[in-house]
């Protein structure tokens, strides 16, 4: 992901100690909910020297889970092994991370995702997906048809469908074309599926301009919620250099995810 290297300097404890932090601080306002915490995998190298280390290292700060790219056969493996660390522990993968290209051959795709849908399955995991193309906009029945028969063949093996909204900046090649939560709306209305839902990001909406919406996108996305993720943030972040950050810094106050997820009542993780 285009922001990867941002994450890998956020601490992994951050999370943890904000949680708590808006927890007590909120508690009287009854704003945050119980939520299962879980980190993305940008930077696991450094909490030890292999997956099982690692994983306990991750849950003596606090985190339930985690979540991992598996774009390629050589991302899926390394999920695969973190899959053989966890065994039958407490500690959950939430999801599985694939980046989806369309302009080029979908057959490969599709392949692949059937490949993760299989791990996926043994996990109670769910399959996230970010949608691009790199020079010409694909038809929006196309779209509609992937995840289709996404949706339909993971339902199969009891896995959900995820749609993941990605900020796309000012890039002209890799482009993401479903940017904020409201813009999947239309494609999952589309879908005659109850296996396809969306993600709710801090830090995307608020780079499309959204850091005031919070609760109204949640409300919209309601019957579809599942993964939102959490950050520190700028208020005038234009990119993701001001847009993700620690969450011990910033002047946005990332509560208000916290708050909007309350509002529809979201019992999910929250990573």
């Amino acid at each position: 992901m285009h922001h990867a290297k941002i994450m890998k300097r956020i601490p992994v404890i951050a999370l943890f100690f904000f949680a708590l932090t808006i927890s007590q601080s909120q508690a009287a306002e009854s704003s945050q909910a119980d939520y299962p915490l879980g980190s993305f995998h940008f930077d696991f190298a450094r909490l030890g020297a292999d997956k099982a280390s690692r994983v306990a290292a991750l849950q003596s700060i606090g985190y339930g889970g985690m979540v991992k790219g598996a774009s390629n056969a050589k991302q899926l493996k390394e999920l695969q092994r973190y899959q053989a660390a966890i065994g039958d522990g407490p500690f959950n993968v939430y999801a599985a991370l694939v980046n989806v290209k369309f302009g080029i051959d979908l057959a490969p795709q599709h392949a692949h995702i059937d490949e993760v849908i299989q791990t996926l399955k043994e996990l109670d995991a769910s399959l996230w997906v970010i949608l691009r193309y790199d020079t010409e906009e694909p038809d929006q029945a196309d779209v509609i048809n992937f995840l289709q028969t996404t949706a339909d063949r993971a339902e199969a093996h009891s896995v959900e469908v995820v749609i993941y909204p990605h900020w796309n900046g000012d890039r002209v090649t890799n482009v993401d074309f479903i940017n904020t939560a409201e813009e999947a709306i239309p494609y999952v209305e589309a879908v005659e599926s109850d296996n396809l839902f969306i993600s709710l990001h801090l830090s995307h909406e608020l780079l499309a301009g959204n850091g005031d919406r919070l609760d109204e996108i949640a409300a919209k996305i309601k019957p579809w919620l599942r993964l939102p993720s959490i950050n520190g943030a700028y208020t005038d972040a234009v990119d993701f250099d001001r847009g993700i950050v620690p969450l011990t810094e910033g002047d946005y106050d990332a509560s208000k995810l916290l708050k909007a997820l309350k509002s529809v009542d979201y019992q999910g993780p929250v990573l």
